[in-house]
């Protein structure tokens, strides 16, 4: 049986380098493809002889690899018409748009749950503090809650705010109203957010609330909001399901910019919480 080199087994998403087993690197690997598309439902697999020389493994690692992925349901097994992606995503993924704020908060909260998981006011960590402009160990209200559609979680939110805007409601309001709206019904209007983007593999905790196995891809994102002084009102991190949620863009190119980091004006689709 030929065998791949180191490099092109690396290629192919499986690096015996890895301290990750190596067949929940071939799951992780086919999962992301499945999740993102790649893969559609009825896509046929390759089989596990392929696997063995793709990913230069053993054929019980191939075997288990996609063993993972009937477990979880994305594919089904068959004799004599082998793996078989059986996953279909939802009839519409999540999104959102910051400039209809407080409609997108009415559609989601009509469609969604959330549970509190967590709530408290603990010093403010220096990331917190510098976000929203106070100083270190300044006390804060923290909230970590979990929303869900149809009893399936899609999202991870843990929220910091000053804590004169957090004393103005408390744990069952959170529970029952949009932090957005609690915000802007002690007098802060929402004017202004500033975000960043980027992808995070789940840690026990996070995959745990959602659902999903250690180390699965999530979209983080971070935020920034502020009111209409200019004053920080919350910092908020979200960690999203992708195969249940997705951030749309729309660009502008800006008359007469000069560099690439700043000729693009954006318009983020993407649901506050």
């Amino acid at each position: 049986m030929p065998e791949l080199k180191s490099s092109e087994t690396n290629s192919q998403g499986v690096d015996p380098a890895n301290p990750t087993p190596l067949y929940y690197q071939i799951y992780l690997l086919y999962r992301q493809k499945i999740m993102s598309g790649g893969l559609r439902d009825g896509d046929k697999l390759p089989s596990e002889g392929e696997l063995v020389v793709q990913h230069n493994v053993s054929r019980i690692t191939a075997k288990r690899g996609m063993d993972e992925l009937a477990k979880e349901g994305l594919v089904s097994r068959g004799r004599g018409r082998g793996t078989m992606v059986s996953y279909r995503f939802p009839a519409s993924k999540y999104s959102g748009d910051f400039s209809g704020l407080m409609e997108n908060l009415v559609a989601i909260g009509a469609t969604t749950s959330v549970d509190v998981l967590s709530f408290d006011y603990v010093p403010a960590p220096s990331p917190v503090a510098d976000a929203l402009g106070i100083e270190r160990g300044t006390p804060v209200q923290k909230a970590e809650r979990r929303r869900s559609r149809d009893d399936k979680p899609f999202s991870h939110i843990v929220t910091y705010l000053p804590e004169d805007v957090g004393r103005s409601f408390d744990q069952q309001d959170l529970s029952d109203q949009p932090i957005i709206a609690l915000i802007e019904k002690s007098g802060h209007e929402i004017q202004e957010a500033t975000q960043s983007v980027t992808a995070v593999l789940a840690e026990p905790a996070t995959a745990a609330a959602l659902n999903v196995p250690q180390g699965a891809p999530l979209l983080k994102i971070t935020r920034v909001v502020r009111d209409q002084t200019g004053r920080p009102v919350q910092y908020i991190e979200v960690l999203y399901r992708p195969d249940v949620y997705q951030l749309n863009m729309s660009l502008k190119r800006i008359a007469g910019a000069a560099t690439d980091t700043n000729m693009w004006l954006t318009d983020n689709t993407d649901t506050p919480d």
